[in-house]
């Protein structure tokens, strides 16, 4: 793999797959975010995602992830993650809704194994075709990294109906524009003495149903308004919409972790790539006294040296970790790597970024400003650093070879 802020792809597949892509992005989509007057602190509706689900769903991009029994084209790793690669490149405000990573099948995907006939023609299908869109609720205030202390609780009823659900989600991504929710809740009688093991059942949840209501959730430092939190109060939930068997529902929800792990890192990868380009142009178009552009400094040159060379390491070993996954090998510690390596390098980028812009890079509506504020989460967003350094320590404690 060689370094390049515009990557060319030896395989004609991928290379054809991100020609496509990039078209859309800077072109129908650039437009339609233009007519509306869109920015990434815009309050988004479904009058300005269903025509993004459609159209990206004609173009074949929207669950292009997929099986083919269900209209993807079943990419393998390497290739999805070079398509997520261009959307983190691409600055669109709308980008996240073009592969379906906002409310769509990349969310919602890895469920599809669990479902009965009826969720599949009353949810899953809808979501694929962009009909309808979902958010994952696992998070609470006080079960973040440690999900298994959450307090949302699942009661069976009496005659065996359904469930009734009853706690206080946050940071639902999605959820200010979902249909339904994947809710995870621990069940009832478990858990609660010492001892005793939590169980956890995963649940399709309409967010229309009585006793389930949707509010305005944190808005996280991105400015982005995606976030909902999801209120259950005595939600009556029938047992056709129980996903998978009872008691499953933490290994349904964090099903795939590594391949996820692995798979959020391009994203970052491809807005990392943005920031650089961009730093590069007012580094090229920038002057300083005397008139020379700010790249004839030294002190600027080694800047944009060291957060190439650093660039180009987290993508190196990102794409080299996916394809150890696509040849089918274990690859959890490179995981645990990447999203540490990929999460920290693209920080200390994107902090040279806002210094080699100056006041610019400091001032609101600024792309790099923007860029800032969103890598700074991924440190701590999907498992923080911290989390990252145990999975890869307990790894090396227990390697015998």
């Amino acid at each position: 793999m060689t370094f390049s802020l515009r990557p060319a792809y030896d395989d004609p597949r991928t290379a054809e797959l991100v020609d496509r892509l990039r078209d859309y992005l800077d072109g129908e989509l650039a437009d339609h975010e233009n007519a509306r007057g869109l920015t990434h602190a815009s309050r988004l509706t479904r009058a300005e995602l269903e025509p993004v689900w459609r159209r990206s769903r004609e173009l074949g991009f929207y669950g292009i992830h997929l099986p083919v029994e269900y209209g993807g084209q079943n990419l393998t790793h390497t290739q999805l993650a070079a398509l997520k690669e261009e959307i983190g490149a691409s600055g669109r405000v709308l980008a996240h809704s073009v592969l379906g990573d906002m409310g769509g099948p990349l969310r919602a995907g890895d469920i599809l194994k669990h479902a009965t006939e009826y969720q599949l023609e009353t949810y899953l299908l809808p979501l694929i075709r962009g009909e309808r869109a979902c958010c994952f609720s696992l998070t609470e205030t006080d079960a973040g990294s440690d999900v298994r202390s959450m307090r949302t609780v699942a009661v069976r009823d009496a005659d065996g109906d359904g469930y009734r659900l009853t706690g206080h989600k946050v940071f639902s991504s999605a959820g200010p524009f979902a249909d339904f929710a994947i809710v995870v809740a621990r069940m009832a009688g478990t858990g609660e003495r010492e001892g005793d093991k939590p169980r956890f059942s995963a649940f399709l949840v309409d967010l229309d149903s009585p006793g389930c209501r949707v509010e305005d959730g944190a808005t996280p430092m991105s400015g982005e308004h995606i976030e909902s939190d999801i209120v259950l109060d005595d939600c009556h939930v029938p047992a056709a919409n129980l996903l998978g068997e009872e008691g499953k529902g933490m290994r349904i929800a964090l099903g795939r972790v590594t391949t996820n792990r692995l798979l959020h890192c391009p994203t970052v990868l491809g807005a990392t790539r943005r920031a650089l380009a961009l730093t590069l142009d007012r580094a090229r178009n920038h002057h300083v006294a005397g008139g020379r552009p700010l790249l004839m400094l030294q002190a600027i040159q080694h800047k944009l040296a060291d957060m190439a060379t650093e660039f180009y390491a987290a993508r190196s070993m990102t794409y080299a970790a996916l394809a150890a996954l696509d040849a089918g090998r274990d690859a959890q510690a490179e995981a645990f790597m990447c999203k540490l390596f990929v999460a920290e390098s693209a920080f200390r980028i994107l902090d040279e970024a806002v210094q080699i812009h100056g006041k610019e890079g400091l001032t609101q509506g600024n792309e790099i400003e923007y860029l800032f504020r969103k890598i700074r989460m991924f440190r701590i967003l999907t498992g923080t650093s911290e989390i990252q350094r145990n999975g890869i320590a307990k790894l090396l404690a227990f390697d015998h070879h």
